[in-house]
């Protein structure tokens, strides 16, 4: 996922590890956020890297993990739930992992 993020778009995968790109202290957010008409070049991106990430992991996990993430506002909270639950917690995938490391190991 780190690789899939980071070639997507560098900052993309800072959002998901740090939480999201930081605004401007000039460009905090506006009282009517779909007035994008107004906004700057540089609130403009940062919008849109907002935006990548939670695109990102939405469309790179399945209906089961989408409602463990769903009441999420960020990537880093949605990243760090997905992280706990999901890829760290089971046993399945524990066991998955032992798995492939005695496949890699009987290969050599």
């Amino acid at each position: 996922m780190e690789i899939y993020a980071k070639a997507y778009d560098v900052y993309v995968w800072r959002v998901i590890k740090k939480g999201n790109y930081p605004l401007p202290a000039a460009a905090q957010p506006l009282a009517d956020p779909e007035d994008i008409d107004s906004y700057t070049d540089e609130k403009m991106a940062v919008v849109q890297v907002n935006n990548k990430e939670k695109n990102l992991l939405y469309n790179a996990i399945s209906g089961e993990e989408y409602e463990k993430i769903s009441s999420c506002n960020t990537a880093k909270e949605m990243w760090d739930k997905l992280d706990e639950f999901t890829y760290e917690g089971t046993s399945k995938v524990k066991e998955t992992h032992i798995n492939m490391l005695v496949h890699y190991y009987e290969l050599f």
